[in-house]
């Protein structure tokens, strides 16, 4: 072999090796709403590595089911962006109707369905070729959060106008349900490998659980906490630790996350995080729970073995959505 092939080899494994790390690195990712911006921290030393300009108002973020890219729902410009995990660049523009919001992905990764908030819509988008393939009229009004069911067949959205949860058959793509929980419903999550289905209702101060197999309501959940009018507990996100039986609750402008066991539904704890705490992600090894804080414009470590925030970074203006690659 000669020199010149030797020095090829040696240069297309280090590329090689080089590539690899950058795809298995691990980030977290924080969506600016008023930066226009998606910051990206590394997830060991919480450090931040880039600020990607991604045009008006970002929100939701998901990570894609093979880890390779993120979405992000540009709500201004109508679409979706296509992040690359491998360089962090913006490699595809995805249009997903108006003022989108919050969206999530398939099971098996094909379809992305999307809220529009002022169309009173849902998008039902095939990934890979970056085609809308159906728009779900009619699903409430100002429809918030979406989740997919574990097995594909549903989806759940959220309607913070009408107060309502409604479910959509994925196959006949059409509305079969409609679930009246609490006021100003935001997010939902789903626990117990897909049993239940929490919801977050705002104007409520609470969270309701549904069956996602009889769609009934199992059960509701009130937050008080001493010295906090209960006007100022305004639930919005949630984060699940399956294998410690937790749900996290950030509670907006109460500026604390609420602790359930998600087995006997007791609220075990509040720690108090920054100003209006939002969206929240745990860490891989599930011992961080990061949140962002829209008006102190910054996310905070918290310790879920001691309860407490660790640490606050600064970011962009008003943070919206975090997403931890794991």
């Amino acid at each position: 072999m000669n020199i010149f092939k030797v020095k090829f080899l040696i240069f297309a494994t280090f590329v090689s090796i080089l590539m690899s790390n950058k795809v298995n690195a691990k980030y977290i990712f924080v969506s600016n709403e008023n930066s226009d911006t998606v910051t990206v921290l590394n997830s060991a030393d919480k450090k931040i590595i880039k600020t990607i300009k991604t045009g008006g108002r970002p929100r939701d973020i998901k990570i894609s089911n093979d880890k390779s890219k993120i979405y992000v729902v540009v709500s201004e410009e109508n679409h979706i962006v296509e992040i690359d995990i491998s360089n962090l660049e913006i490699v595809n523009y995805i249009e997903s109707g108006d003022d989108p919001e919050i969206f999530d992905i398939s099971p098996d990764g094909h379809i992305l369905a999307v809220s529009n908030e002022d169309d009173n819509e849902l998008t039902i988008i095939d990934i890979k070729n970056r085609k809308k393939i159906a728009i779900i009229e009619n699903v409430g009004v100002e429809p918030e959060g979406v989740n997919f069911s574990l097995d594909g067949k549903y989806i759940f959205v959220t309607s913070e106008g009408t107060n309502s949860v409604i479910v959509i058959d994925v196959k006949q793509k059409k509305i079969i349900n409609e679930i009246l929980v609490g006021n100003r419903p935001r997010r939902g999550i789903l626990t117990k490998n897909g049993e239940e289905y929490w919801v977050s209702n705002e104007l409520n101060g609470s969270v309701t659980i549904i069956s996602t197999k009889t769609f009934d309501i199992l059960r509701n959940i009130k937050f008080t906490i001493k010295g906090i009018r209960d006007q100022n507990i305004t639930p919005v996100d949630f984060a699940y630790s399956e294998k410690n039986n937790k749900v996290y609750v950030t509670l907006g402008s109460a500026n604390y996350v609420a602790v359930i066991n998600s087995l006997n539904y007791k609220i075990e704890n509040y720690i108090l995080a920054g100003s209006r705490v939002w969206g929240a992600a745990l860490t891989k090894n599930e011992k961080q729970l990061i949140v962002t804080n829209g008006n102190s414009d910054d996310i905070s470590i918290i310790d879920l073995q001691k309860n407490i925030t660790i640490s606050s970074i600064p970011v962009g203006k008003t943070p919206h959505t975090v997403r931890v690659i794991k």
